[in-house]
């Protein structure tokens, strides 16, 4: 061991926070100060002076602290890396630099910590028993697949002759009135289902009948607890005027609507492809339920202390994907918001968990991901996407996203891997 290694001391807190205490010669902190000065000095222009011709005294009164810190700057990192490639640790956090003590002539002392990916244990992976998740479909499933193909089959035709009947779908234009204020709402253009339940039962009344180009009023007073802010505790007179009314015609069952959704012999062949692809869909559930399991059976097994700045980054993630597909009109109040960041914080930790667990057992198992099943992957995802495979292609070729997707089919491999070796019971 060295002089230096000697001063600077390794102070291991526990498995993933770490420091080291550095201590810089006071030579070492002169010759990078003394050049440092010099750069000052060649780039500052001072009155009196040309450029790069100022006294180094001068320039040392002036840019003493600036100097310093561009010292600082770069001696502190320079030496904590030796000693993080000394002591094979690669923190995951920015270091944080404390208790910095330093005076003209001395050495340069100072607290770095950090944090890293701690080590751990793997109990038993390849034999870790779990609950049997079978996949079946029955012709229940495959007949609301089928009904779910008939809806979307639907077309909606122009009635006329007749007035609004309950069921119909109508296009109308509705303008409100602020019965209080007496101020008018925005003309609103909507498509209203006639006698739904989810109406307002004055709507449903006035529609009754109704009949194109007829205009007919109602009144409503809206409750204060009403989603629509601008109408909420205000009793609003509406005028409604009908456009158009549409009444939906659902297909028949058979052959020939077989035929009009894709390349089908007729309905059976329809049928068949759907058992299959449904069947196919479940097998994937249960795989991935599965897995889950696997994986929180071997987390049981696990004493594993997570970097606390990688938590509060998954969680920060996590938590903008859930406000994300929130509604955007929604307002979250303050409670449930806390109980949203307590829920992001345990899938964090579980999903960081998962991926230093997988991590380990790819090691251990020599799993990699090879170009071939890269370039397999681009394809297919391509080919799922509706793009070409070049651009797709030409997307991932930088080596961060090259590397995702490496890791993605690595883990892939490694839940596969786990998902064969489990004992289901």
């Amino acid at each position: 061991m060295s002089e230096q290694e000697e001063k600077n001391h390794f102070i291991d807190l526990s498995p993933s926070r770490k420091e080291f205490e550095l201590e810089i010669p006071a030579e070492e902190v002169e010759r990078e100060y003394s050049k440092v000065l010099s750069d000052y000095a060649n780039r500052v222009k001072l009155p009196g002076f040309r450029k790069g011709h100022a006294p180094k005294d001068m320039v040392r009164n002036l840019f003493d602290h600036d100097i310093l810190h561009d010292v600082y700057d770069e001696l502190i990192p320079r030496s904590l890396g030796v000693e993080l490639k000394a002591h094979n640790l690669n923190p995951v956090n920015v270091p944080e630099i404390r208790d910095l003590k330093h005076d003209h002539g001395q050495p340069l002392r100072c607290t770095v910590a950090f944090e890293v990916l701690p080590e751990f244990d793997l109990p038993d992976y390849r034999s870790v028993q779990v609950p049997e998740h079978p996949a079946t479909v029955d012709d229940a499933d495959v007949e609301k697949a089928l009904k779910e193909i008939q809806a979307k089959a639907a077309e909606y035709v122009p009635i006329a002759g007749r007035g609004v009947e309950d069921g119909d779908y109508v296009v109308a234009e509705i303008h409100g009135k602020d019965l209080k204020t007496k101020r008018f709402l925005p003309v609103e253009k909507a498509v209203v289902m006639a006698g739904h339940a989810e109406n307002e039962s004055a709507l449903n009344e006035v529609l009754k009948g109704q009949k194109p180009g007829e205009e007919r009023s109602f009144r409503v007073s809206h409750g204060n607890d009403h989603p629509n802010k601008r109408v909420a505790g205000k009793e609003i007179e509406y005028v409604l005027k009908v456009s158009e009314i549409k009444e939906k015609k659902v297909p028949a069952l058979n052959d020939d609507l077989a035929r009009s959704v894709g390349e089908y012999a007729g309905l059976d062949d329809l049928k068949e492809k759907l058992r299959k692809e449904l069947l196919e869909a479940r097998e994937r559930g249960a795989r991935n339920t599965t897995a889950s399991a696997v994986l929180q059976e071997i987390a049981k097994k696990v004493s594993l202390e997570l970097p606390e700045s990688l938590v509060e980054r998954e969680t920060l993630s996590v938590l903008k994907r859930m406000l994300s597909s929130a509604s955007r009109q929604t307002r979250i109040p303050a409670e449930a918001l806390e109980g949203l960041k307590g829920q992001a914080r345990r899938q964090a930790v579980e999903h960081l968990t998962n991926h230093l667990i997988l991590e380990k057992i790819a090691r251990q198992e020599g799993l990699e991901a090879t170009e071939e099943e890269i370039q397999e992957e681009i394809r297919e995802l391509a080919k799922a996407n509706g793009v070409p495979e070049k651009y797709l292609a030409d997307m991932v070729a930088k080596e961060e996203r090259r590397e995702e997707l490496r890791e993605t089919l690595l883990f892939r491999k490694t839940v596969d891997f786990l998902v064969k070796n489990a004992i289901i019971r």
